[in-house]
């Protein structure tokens, strides 16, 4: 198995729980001896320790040491004989070529989600897609607007979550992002303008839930377009951001197929940008729909790794401006749709969006749902209807 995620989500805590229940022996290559031990005889690193071997930051070890458990894998019928953790996306990975397809289930595993964190169902996905009516129904106790951008700004990383005061939480989550921009990209590429990976940072922060422009970007940063073509990927293989595609009704639609980009942890990209809960929280605060956007877009990706409904995560917008956040569409073809609304209140015209979709896919809509800040779940017509983003972790 292979265990992806960003730094600080928890691995390495997942590996030691697996080693107290499963046995076998725990290795990271953080440590210099063993980083060294595995480039030196890979073969023998991967076969000169019990089974399970567990292996933290295995991509440190580059191709040699995936190459051995390859073949390890391939000369014995024995399952779960390695875990595999990494804090780079694996298929992405420059450093690695080999896929280990058919070989290894590859995981995600996320920063904490709220029903992680607060121990609540965070059923919201398969609700909607079982049973879409009982979404209307009353979700308590409800959050109010300023509780909601705490949760925003805490994000969920574990060290951040069990931090009580925010002025170390955002310590943490800046040297988060120090660590990201003076190491962990340098390790991944040699990057002809280094001194810009900490403003690509907060870029990225600023347009999280927005459509991804690459000149844009790279008119604000000063750099060229091909160069930030490179340097986007690696991003995205550290877990900053995530990028959600576009979806169409069909291969022939007349969609705008950017996808939108999203930073992966809420609580980061407030802390880039400098923001708390209490500035998120004033309604002429206009980025605070952005950030809330990209936390709803972070649980239901985070709801989507263990779901039992098999759907995929989009974003839709046609060459007439209609648009909706969020898409979801199971592997039967039906559709939820989502608002996300920083407001109180909520209008008829807020799911100008939605309706739209609702007229190009007909019955395959079996939900529509503006989430917001406000207390109470409303009807807005057949399948329509807005509710509490607090629905996201108590429903289920």
């Amino acid at each position: 198995m292979v265990v992806n995620g960003p730094r600080q989500s928890g691995k390495t805590a997942l590996l030691r729980m697996l080693q107290a229940g499963r046995g076998g022996e725990y290795v990271s290559l953080d440590s210099s001896s063993a980083l060294a031990a595995a480039r030196a005889d890979p073969t023998g690193f991967v076969t000169g320790f019990g089974e399970p071997l567990l292996i933290d930051e295995v991509q440190r070890g580059g191709d040699p040491l995936v190459t051995a458990v390859k073949l390890a894998v391939d000369g014995s019928q024995r399952r779960g004989q390695f875990v595999l953790a990494g804090s780079t996306r694996f298929l992405t990975e420059p450093r690695l070529s080999e896929s280990l397809v058919g070989r290894a289930r590859i995981v995600d595993l996320w920063p904490l989600s709220q029903g992680e964190i607060d121990s609540t169902p965070d059923g919201f996905v398969d609700l909607a897609f079982r049973s879409p009516e009982t979404i209307a129904e009353s979700v308590h106790p409800v959050p109010g607007r300023h509780e909601i951008m705490e949760r925003v700004c805490r994000g969920g990383f574990p060290e951040a979550v069990r931090n009580p005061s925010a002025r170390d939480r955002r310590g943490f989550l800046i040297d988060y992002a120090r660590a990201i921009a003076q190491r962990d990209v340098r390790e991944l590429a040699d990057l002809e303008h280094a001194v810009q990976v900490r403003g690509l940072l907060r870029l990225l922060a600023a347009r999280t839930a927005q459509e991804v422009h690459l000149a844009d970007l790279a008119r604000d940063l000063a750099i060229p377009a091909p160069t930030l073509r490179r340097y986007l990927p690696l991003f995205e293989t550290l877990y900053v951001h995530h990028l959600i595609p576009a979806w169409s009704v069909s291969a022939a639609a007349r969609t705008i197929r950017r996808p939108k980009l999203h930073v992966v942890d809420s609580g980061l990209a407030a802390a880039l940008l400098g923001l708390d809960a209490d500035a998120l929280a004033r309604p002429t605060t206009t980025i605070a729909g952005q950030l809330l956007e990209s936390f709803v877009a972070g649980e239901l990706a985070r709801q989507l790794t263990w779901s039992d409904t098999d759907a995929a995560l989009h974003h839709w917008r046609d060459r007439d401006g209609n648009e909706v956040d969020l898409v979801v569409e199971s592997a039967d073809g039906r559709v939820v749709a989502i608002e996300v609304k920083a407001a109180v209140d909520v209008h008829d015209r807020d799911f100008s969006g939605i309706r739209a979709l609702q007229r190009r896919i007909g019955d395959r809509l079996i939900l529509g749902v503006l989430l917001h800040c406000g207390e109470r779940p409303r009807s807005f017509g057949p399948s329509l209807v807005a509710a509490p983003v607090s629905a996201l972790w108590l429903a289920g």
